[in-house]
């Protein structure tokens, strides 16, 4: 058997930061280094509008899947970056899901679609009030 060579970058491939927005529900965005053109004209880094649906490590594994989707399919995509998005809770109301029919609801409004990686247009309906 031959002898087995290992090489570690020198720089990290994923690094996650405590924050005290990471919760139990959350919404997320993904934001690639490349922005896209989508059917208004506009230009946007964002790529994945998600919600945190079974805990709170969904962020860093949707990021990981969501990513290396990008770095296959989408040329120039170098580096994708997760932002978490928060709101306060509400009694028997889940904001986590209405926060994120309102981000997905405003994108669609400014670029006539959603964002590309988002496939599920079930949230999609512009947020009313309370």
């Amino acid at each position: 058997m031959g002898v087995l060579r290992i090489r570690c970058s020198k720089t990290p491939l994923l690094t996650v930061h405590r924050s005290r927005r990471w919760k139990r529900r959350m919404v997320y965005i993904l934001v690639a280094n490349k922005s896209y053109a989508y059917n208004s004209g506009e230009r946007s880094h964002i790529i994945y509008i998600g919600t945190t649906g079974k805990g709170a490590r969904r962020p860093a594994t949707s990021a990981v899947d969501k990513a290396s989707e990008a770095f296959g399919e989408l040329h120039g995509v170098r580096e994708t970056n997760v932002h978490i998005a928060t709101c306060r809770g509400v009694q028997a109301m889940k904001t986590w899901e209405r926060l994120e029919s309102a981000l997905l609801a405003t994108f669609r409004e400014l670029h006539f679609e959603l964002p590309m990686y988002n496939n599920k247009e079930r949230f999609c309906e512009p947020a009313r009030g309370y």
